[in-house]
């Protein structure tokens, strides 16, 4: 079964199959499922199945959001199964949908836009830390100092 889970509209197939694309490129392990993705779902399958049994199954559930998706009923009820089901849910803004212009209850969520280079880096860095994956290619921003590996074991031990 999948590791994460993409909701989007068929209309905006190739934008999800490209965050996919990116994703399996740089974190080969993962698999991802991607909702209304004819190639996952084989003709005479129940679908509607495949889809719970997919979110469910997933440990992230990335939701691609934009003025037009974000008002349908699929993507709404995948949302809401998934933040019931305890997953770990990444809106994703795209297409006039800037995470400043999320609606509720989207808005209280972390999201990211994808137009944005440094957003796309986020995407990536979350997802390796739900999967608990380390990336070597996932370096810290330039204004990150993290203290010395020396000074964090003294802190450790006198905070044990």
């Amino acid at each position: 079964m999948a590791d994460i889970f993409i909701s989007f509209i068929h209309e905006e197939e190739e934008v999800a199959k490209a965050v996919s694309d990116y994703l399996q490129a740089l974190v080969p392990d993962a698999k991802v499922f991607l909702a209304s993705d004819k190639w996952q779902i084989y003709a005479g399958e129940d679908w509607l199945k495949k889809i719970c049994e997919a979110l469910q199954n997933a440990r992230i559930v990335i939701l691609m959001l934009s003025k037009r998706s974000v008002a349908r009923p699929w993507v709404n009820f995948e949302a809401g199964a998934a933040w019931l089901g305890g997953k770990h849910v990444i809106p994703v803004c795209f297409k006039g949908l800037s995470k400043g212009k999320l609606p509720k209850p989207y808005s209280s969520l972390q999201a990211l836009d994808l137009h944005d280079r440094s957003d796309q880096r986020y995407l990536l860095r979350s997802v390796c830390h739900y999967l608990g994956v380390w990336m070597a290619k996932l370096e810290p921003p330039p204004h990150f100092e993290m203290a010395p590996i020396s000074s964090r074991r003294n802190v450790s031990r006198t905070n044990a």
